[in-house]
C-alpha cells in the first residue's frame, strides 16, 4: 500500500506517542492490525516485492511463521530504517527485496545494521522532554556515547532481564509511566477473582446447579494459582533477576513503574511421555541443554529432571505429564502491547487476546454477566492512566499463534515514527 505521510505527527520515542503506520511482515498480522486500527487512521504497511521468485521465497517463509517477528528485523527510527543483517543468502535476497519497498513506500533510506538490536529489547521513551533509551543490559552492544548519537537518545537504561526480550515484561506509557508485569499483582488478581465469584453465588442465592460454573471457575483459579508457584520456581531468569530489581532500576531512571498483573504463564503438558518422546529432535544437544539447566536449579529439583529436553522444555522425572519451559509459555500476557496517541493525545492500547479467561472458564457471557475476569483486572490496574474505551484486545486466533510461537504484538510490529 502507498504510505500517508503525515507531517503533523511528532516523534515521541517508543513510548506511547503518535504514529505514521506500523510495519508488519506477517500479512495475518497485518489483517488483524488493520482490523483494529481502522478507526485511527494508522496505516499498516507490507513487504512490497516486486520479484516474482523472491515474492515466492518470502510465502514460503510466511508459511514457515518464519516472518511473524518484525520487531526482530526491523528498526524505524526518526530518519531512518535499521534492518538485521542477515548472513544466509536467501533471507538477504528476501529483506534487500523489503529494504526496496521501505525506500519507495516510506521515503527512508534503509540500511543494514549488524549487530543489530532487536526491537523488542529497547524502548525509546521521553521522560519530561528528555530522551531515555530503556534496554535489556544484555543488549548494550556500544558504548554509551555511540548508542545516544544513533537512537537520539539522552541517557542509555540497562533494564535486569526479566525474559528473553524486555517488551514480554515492560511497556512504557508516556510520562515516564511504564507498565511492569508484577507476579505478585497476578497471584492477587486471581485470588481476588476467586472471592468475586464466591461473593456472586452467595449475593445472587444462586441454586447448585446454577452456580456450577462459577464454582468451577473457582477450582480452576485454584489449579491456576499452584502451577504457577511451581512455575516461578523453575523460571529461569528468576534466580538472576527479580521484579523489585526492575522497579528499582525504572525508579533509579527517574521513571514511574506500575506494576500490573500483566503475565501468567505456566507448564505445559503433553498426553504422554511417549507422544513427547516422538517430538525430540537433537537428541545429544538437548541432553547437554538440559544438564547445563540442571545446574541452575537446587538439588531437589535437579532430582527431578528427565535428563533430556525438545526444544525449550524440561521434563520432571515425577510428573511425567508435565513439562518446564526453557522460554516462559504464555497464556495471559497484557504488557506486550502496541500503544500509540490518537489525534486527541489520548493514549490506544492493543494487546493480546484474554486467552488465560478461557482456561478459567470464563466465557465472554460470564464476562459480560458479571462484569469479572482476568481482561478487567488488568483494565482496571491501568484505567488511570489509558481510558477503558482505547484498550483494544486482537483475535483469540491471532493471539494463539503469537503465543505457540512465545511472542505477541508487539513482537509482529515496528512502529514508524
Amino acid at each position: 500500500m502507498q504510505a500517508k505521510i503525515n507531517n503533523q505527527n511528532t516523534f515521541q520515542g517508543y513510548d506511547a506517542r503518535q504514529l505514521k503506520g506500523l510495519f508488519v511482515t506477517s500479512r495475518e498480522c497485518q489483517r488483524e492490525l488493520s482490523r483494529v486500527l481502522r478507526p485511527f487512521d494508522v496505516d499498516v504497511f507490507t513487504p512490497q516485492i516486486e520479484s516474482k521468485s523472491v515474492r515466492k521465497e518470502f510465502a514460503s517463509l510466511e508459511s514457515q511463521s518464519r516472518l511473524l517477528w518484525t520487531q526482530d528485523y526491523f528498526t524505524f527510527l526518526k530518519d531512518k530504517a535499521v534492518l538485521l543483517d542477515f548472513s544466509r543468502e536467501h533471507l538477504q535476497r528476501v529483506f534487500r527485496a523489503c529494504a526496496d519497498g521501505i525506500k519507495k513506500q516510506m521515503r527512508l533510506e534503509p540500511f543494514r545494521f549488524n549487530p543489530h538490536i532487536r526491537g523488542g529489547n529497547f524502548f525509546i521513551c521521553d521522560v519530561n522532554g528528555t530522551k531515555k533509551l530503556l534496554i535489556n543490559n544484555d543488549h548494550v552492544l556500544f558504548p554509551d556515547h555511540m548508542m545516544k548519537e544513533f537512537y537520539d537518545s539522552y541517557q542509555i537504561c540497562p533494564m535486569p532481564k526479566l525474559n528473553y526480550h524486555i517488551d514480554l515484561f515492560l511497556r512504557p506509557l508516556d510520562n515516564g509511566n511504564v507498565l511492569v508485569a508484577d507476579n505478585r499483582a497476578t497471584v492477587n488478581s486471581l485470588k481476588n477473582l476467586s472471592e468475586k465469584f464466591q461473593s456472586y453465588i452467595e449475593q445472587n442465592k444462586l441454586s447448585d446447579e446454577e452456580a456450577k460454573p462459577f464454582e468451577n471457575i473457582i477450582s480452576q483459579i485454584k489449579i491456576a494459582l499452584k502451577n504457577f508457584e511451581i512455575t516461578e520456581k523453575h523460571d529461569r531468569y528468576k534466580p538472576r533477576e527479580t521484579t523489585e530489581q526492575v522497579v528499582d532500576k525504572l525508579k533509579q531512571y527517574g521513571f514511574n513503574p506500575i506494576r500490573v498483573p500483566g503475565n501468567y504463564y505456566y507448564l505445559d503438558q503433553h498426553k504422554s511421555m511417549e507422544t513427547a518422546k516422538k517430538h525430540k529432535s537433537n537428541f545429544e544437544k538437548n541432553i547437554q541443554r538440559a544438564r547445563e539447566f540442571c545446574l541452575t536449579l537446587p538439588k531437589e529439583d535437579r532430582d527431578k529432571i528427565e535428563g533430556w529436553v525438545k526444544g525449550q522444555v524440561i521434563y520432571l522425572k515425577d510428573e511425567p505429564n508435565f513439562v518446564v519451559q526453557l522460554e516462559n509459555f504464555y497464556y495471559q500476557n497484557f504488557v506486550n502491547a502496541i500503544t500509540f496517541k490518537d489525534k486527541n493525545g489520548k493514549i490506544v492500547y492493543i494487546t493480546n487476546a484474554p486467552l488465560f479467561d478461557r482456561i478459567l472458564g470464563i466465557t465472554p457471557e460470564i464476562e459480560e454477566r458479571t462484569g469479572l475476569s482476568m481482561r478487567n483486572e488488568f483494565v482496571e490496574s491501568i484505567a488511570p492512566y489509558v481510558d477503558r474505551e482505547n484498550i483494544h484486545f486482537i483475535s483469540d486466533k491471532l493471539t494463539e499463534k503469537l503465543f505457540k510461537y512465545t511472542g505477541g504484538v508487539h513482537c509482529t510490529a515496528a512502529e514508524i515514527p
